[in-house]
């Protein structure tokens, strides 16, 4: 197990120095930001695959194919449909100005009251999805840990991992910068896959059976259900063909058109064909990389068949388990570097909003910002530890889910900005509606139990239908 925690130390060393390294000029709001648009799309484009791939998504996507089929993957299509239209429709407009911050081009529209209003939601959701994020990236630490004989409880021995993690991913954010940010998550980027090809490698080496009749055994059992067109009329039908995809598509939009963390990797290359190249490089990249996921999930399946496992636990557990050292080290850190790189980028993009939209940059610099949201951010990680386990479920769904329902309000706002109408009401009231449309959105999910891949389009249904009552309602006055 030494070899293990000499793994993990030699990968933060490695990242302290990405951050020191890039350190130098970064004084300046764009170099801090944007790193002067200087950054080749190709590296960006890694970067933001990185940053949308959690620790979560590492470790529970498998568990999706181990407990069903292939049928995620239909999201994966919607995805690519989805960021196909930002990258024709929307970012044209975001390179058509001079703006850092992608809710600087609502405030020019419409006025800052919903500049704020939008990113005071982004700021909420980043706060309480990433914290708990990096909360549950700090499990495996906390596994490998015990698993060393470390004379603590297993909430101890997660209370060290996480600060471990939070304090070598603040110093090199707030010291390095975008810049800094950008390369270290290719670099994990390059670890994490590394990572998912060995455990893919490794299950099959332990299965000890071909690679068909591995194929004929999952067909067998129905695993290679990928397009579902049977409707279900009292079901969950998340992943009924249409659903998938016009949920995966909304998903898409929401996150690669109005996400500000996600935006800053695409607005921060050179010109409009690069920021394209990286919208639809990276669709196509995220379904290979599901698929990767799935099949050790699969793989997984046939592994422990027979045995009562926890779906959302197999990989974790086939990681602590059945990983030798060194090697258990690389995936541990494979995790943590899927975990590092979104943590990183939500504490830049936190400092951007904040600096950008609220005008904090007159008071504080970007450096001086991005070490109070990074602390600001391990604070909220450590709420789970504090409450009862009840609780914390539902701190987890909440934290897990709540994009769903601001996406749709919010892609709503960027395609009005998008149009050449203006306003029917005052920016104050406009973003009254935003908020409303969020609430109403939350109530009709939590109500009516909707599938989740139409509560995007819903609550952008509800947005645009607020502000075309207040038109028609203006034109009779």
């Amino acid at each position: 197990m030494i070899w293990d925690v000499f793994v993990l130390i030699f990968y933060f060393i490695l990242v302290f120095y990405f951050g020191f390294h890039f350190a130098k000029n970064n004084e300046k709001e764009e170099d801090f930001y944007l790193a002067k648009k200087e950054i080749h799309w190709i590296f960006l484009l890694l970067s933001l695959v990185a940053t949308e791939t959690s620790s979560l998504t590492f470790l529970s996507i498998p568990s999706l194919s181990f407990k069903g089929d292939y049928r995620f993957l239909e999201i994966a299509f919607g995805y690519l449909i989805g960021r196909t239209i930002v990258a024709l429709y929307l970012l044209p407009s975001y390179f058509s100005g001079n703006t850092i911050s992608v809710y600087e081009y609502v405030g020019n529209r419409f006025g800052k009251s919903p500049q704020k209003t939008i990113s005071l939601v982004f700021t909420i959701s980043r706060l309480l999805g990433d914290g708990i994020r990096l909360y549950v990236s700090s499990l495996p630490i906390a596994f490998l840990l015990e698993r060393m004989g470390l004379p603590f409880s297993q909430e101890l021995l997660g209370m060290i991992a996480l600060t471990t993690l939070s304090i070598v991913t603040i110093i090199y954010s707030v010291v390095g910068g975008f810049r800094a940010i950008v390369f270290t998550d290719v670099l994990q980027w390059f670890i994490y896959i590394f990572g998912g090809f060995f455990a893919l490698g490794l299950l099959l080496y332990k299965l000890n059976i071909p690679i068909l009749e591995g194929i004929s055994n999952l067909q067998t059992l129905g695993k290679w259900n990928l397009f579902i067109f049977d409707y279900l009329p009292s079901g969950d039908n998340s992943y009924f063909i249409v659903f998938a995809l016009i949920g995966g598509a909304f998903i898409s939009i929401g996150s690669h058109g109005t996400d500000l963390m996600l935006v800053q990797r695409v607005i921060a290359t050179k010109n409009l064909i690069s920021g394209q190249k990286i919208l639809i490089g990276s669709g196509v990249l995220v379904f290979f990389q599901f698929l990767l996921f799935l099949l050790i999930g699969s793989l997984l399946y046939l592994f422990y068949a027979g045995q009562t496992m926890a779906p959302d636990k197999v990989f974790s557990q086939f990681i602590v388990n059945e990983v030798p050292s060194p090697l258990l080290g690389i995936l541990v850190a494979a995790i943590l570097a899927s975990a590092m790189s979104t943590l990183s980028s939500t504490i830049n993009s936190l400092s951007l909003t904040w600096a950008r939209d609220w005008g904090m940059d007159k008071w504080f610099s970007p450096r001086t910002l991005s070490l109070f949201f990074g602390v600001t951010l391990f604070v909220s990680s450590l709420i789970p530890y504090f409450l009862i386990q009840t609780w914390e479920k539902g701190l987890l769904e909440m934290g897990l889910t709540i994009f769903s329902y601001t996406l749709g309000p919010s892609i709503a706002v960027f395609f009005l900005a998008r149009g050449k109408a203006d306003l029917p009401v005052s920016g104050l009231l406009f973003s009254i509606f935003f908020l409303t449309s969020i609430l109403l959105t939350v109530a009709i999910g939590l109500g009516f139990k909707i599938s989740f891949t139409l509560l995007i389009p819903i609550g952008f249904g509800i947005q645009i239908s607020l502000v075309q009552i207040s038109r028609i309602r203006f034109k009779k006055n």
